[in-house]
């Protein structure tokens, strides 16, 4: 068996506390939270991951690799694909499960962290060349190259999702990046850039942007968002909503992997969501939100809704919000499926419920009206945002 990792929760720099050992016996999963961290615990995964003494173990038949917990900071399509192709190059084999955390290190969504460290040596603060690490993905993301830049590989190799992107330092007012670390330079703040490929189209950049824009003036809850010029294109950038540039970290949870469910199933998503957002954060204005979201997608044909695109943030006291909106953008969904009628019938089947979903002391009519009314302003302006290719992305116009 593998020697088992250390994880530990990184708040800020001044705020790091032990959570547990996390091993692997052969392909089945195995935990231990450490005796000071029990001693002062918090509820990190309250459903399956409740703080408690002992070994504890999870069977993967369910489709998960390993806690649902751990996993939502592993890599997924993208930053498996740069660390396989390290490993392979490397060492002649595909990477374990312990050493795909220990290549995600620090630098991982969220504040979780595993220890020891596998990965190479960045320079502190180096200001790189955003369209030099654009091009290399792109090679990359179309198997131009074998591997990747090691800076590439650092900035892309812990981020989430299918489609290329990086984590960086990059600073709003000169438009400048740097590596990504826990403490950036002054003016630096932490964010996402996402790189478009021939898949995604070349305005699909520009579309996202457009999306964030409806959204925010339909009142959703959004990081900041750029549309970045360059050489290689016209990129989506945002904010990261768990770092801050002074080093302060919040822990992420997505709500696939607090009820420990496979994202590529389809279920009841939305009444889950409500569910999910009652029990953890008690916050009747987390429902409103979901409920805007929900409109927003069903409106702008969001088709890629799933429930890995919907996270929690807990604090350093253990308490729980509803993250920003993010994913946000037009998606017909696994398959290009996304008006199939099963699709309409789950949302039909949320709209019925969703007045149960709320007490009677929270149901105001007038804060609902409110809600759609600013979704349905928001979407009517939705041709003078989405300045792009229709024809190339499958929009069409609405006679309404």
């Amino acid at each position: 068996m593998e020697s088992p990792l250390q994880v530990q929760l990184h708040f800020a720099p001044d705020d790091i506390r032990p959570v547990g050992l996390l091993a692997q016996d052969g392909r089945r999963p195995l935990f231990q939270f450490d005796p000071a961290f029990l001693a002062s615990p918090l509820p990190i995964s309250p459903f399956y991951l409740p703080a408690a003494p002992g070994v504890r173990t999870l069977d993967t038949g369910g489709g998960l690799e390993t806690f649902g917990v751990f996993e939502d900071a592993l890599p997924d399509g993208w930053g498996r694909r740069i660390i396989d192709a390290h490993f392979a190059r490397a060492y002649g084999r595909p990477p374990t499960l312990l050493e795909r955390f220990a290549c995600v290190g620090e630098n991982g969504m969220g504040a979780l962290t595993f220890h020891p460290i596998l990965e190479t040596k960045r320079t502190a603060h180096e200001i790189f060349n955003l369209d030099a690490l654009a091009e290399n993905a792109l090679e990359f993301y179309d198997a131009r190259v074998e591997d990747v830049l090691p800076e590439l590989r650092r900035a892309g190799g812990s981020s989430g999702g299918a489609r290329p992107k990086v984590f960086v330092g990059f600073n709003p007012t000169t438009g400048k990046c740097c590596a990504e670390a826990p403490a950036l330079p002054d003016g630096f703040e932490h964010w996402i850039v996402k790189f478009a490929t021939r898949d995604d189209g070349r305005h699909s950049g520009a579309l996202e942007y457009a999306y964030s824009e409806i959204a925010r003036v339909a009142g959703a809850d959004m990081s900041p968002c750029r549309l970045l010029e360059s050489q290689e294109g016209r990129f989506f950038a945002t904010r990261r909503f768990d770092r801050a540039a002074s080093g302060k970290r919040l822990h992420t949870h997505s709500a696939a992997g607090l009820l420990h469910l496979d994202f590529r199933i389809a279920g009841n998503e939305y009444a889950d969501l409500f569910k999910l957002a009652d029990a953890l954060t008690h916050d009747y204005r987390a429902k409103q939100e979901l409920f805007r979201r929900a409109a927003l997608n069903v409106l702008l044909h969001n088709r890629d809704d799933h429930l890995k695109n919907f996270g929690f943030l807990m604090d350093s006291a253990g308490m729980w919000a509803l993250s920003p909106f993010y994913d946000f953008t037009y998606n017909r969904g696994p398959g290009g499926r996304g008006g199939d009628e099963s699709r309409r019938s789950r949302f039909a089947a949320f709209g019925r419920k969703c007045p149960a979903l709320f007490s009677r002391r929270q149901r105001n009519p007038v804060q609902s009206k409110g809600c759609l009314v600013g979704v349905s302003h928001s979407g009517k302006g939705h041709r003078h945002l989405c300045k792009c290719d229709k024809k190339h992305h499958g929009l069409t116009e609405s006679k309404a």
